[in-house]
């Protein structure tokens, strides 16, 4: 039986993860990084309001255009750098031992990354996959999406909180939903798509820890956009020139609030010492 936590292991705090990856992930077939290459104004935002972040890394990045991962080395704000891959079109078609071993060899001869987290594109976690994780040293999952997608997962009945995994000891870092009854993820794709009556719930009514998910393609229009699927290019035109100007709100919100801001091993390590003490 897993061991879940009944509450997050904080309060008020903010955990920004940036899925920095190719333009619109799976949803086209070619990748490219336009959106990833314009970075810098991202940069000089968090720098100016002191915002630390959680990078799950595409590794493909790491070749293609490594100048991005050097803005943000560079930057004068706390960066943490995490396995991520988005190498494969769909899980049924992925060698997903490969992906893990070659995310995570590849982050760990780039980066100090202890302790190492991982992030599947699309949610698209199993937790047979724990097994895999474990096996490459990774000690937690930020994948699972307490909610629904069509298509995708249904995982209404999970737990919003974080857990370990009984066979594996894999502590799984859920993304943030609204509340229980609203499982609507807290994320800058989802505020686009449901529009100013969402923001204004999260801006008003926002729950007490945030991970909060973002992409690059979130915060500006790559020219990837035109090559979408036609249901992806109406879910993406919802407020697509919007998402910058959203996010920023937001964050200088939270910071007004009084909200803390930290980094995914911050609420992992918080994680384990709250399970330690049950």
């Amino acid at each position: 039986m897993n061991e879940v936590l009944e509450e997050w292991p904080a309060t008020e705090t903010v955990f920004l993860t940036l899925d920095l990856e190719c333009d619109y992930g799976t949803a086209i077939t070619k990748n490219r990084y336009d959106a990833a290459r314009r970075i810098s104004p991202l940069v000089e935002f968090l720098e100016e309001f002191d915002l630390p972040l959680t990078c799950f890394v595409q590794t493909e990045l790491l070749d293609v255009a490594p100048e991005v991962i050097d803005k943000l080395e560079s930057a004068n704000t706390h960066v943490e750098f995490h396995p991520h891959s988005h190498t494969h079109p769909r899980r049924s078609v992925a060698d997903l031992e490969f992906e893990i071993a070659e995310s995570v060899t590849r982050l760990r001869d780039r980066f100090e990354t202890e302790p190492l987290g991982f992030r599947f594109p699309d949610g698209a976690a199993k937790t047979s996959d724990y097994a895999l994780l474990a096996e490459y040293d990774v000690v937690f999952d930020a994948s699972l999406f307490p909610s629904w997608r069509p298509g995708r997962f249904n995982n209404r009945t999970r737990s919003r909180f974080p857990f370990r995994h009984e066979k594996t000891g894999i502590v799984e870092l859920p993304f943030t939903v609204f509340s229980e009854q609203l499982r609507v993820p807290v994320a800058l794709s989802y505020m686009k798509l449901f529009g100013r009556p969402y923001e204004w719930m999260i801006h008003n009514r926002p729950p007490s820890v945030l991970v909060f998910d973002f992409h690059m393609h979130d915060l500006m229009v790559p020219p990837a956009f035109d090559h979408l699927p036609r249901p992806y290019r109406l879910a993406y035109r919802r407020r697509r020139d919007e998402g910058s100007d959203i996010f920023r709100r937001l964050m200088k919100k939270l910071r007004r609030d009084g909200y803390e801001f930290g980094v995914m091993t911050d609420l992992y390590r918080k994680t384990e010492v709250s399970m330690s003490g049950q």
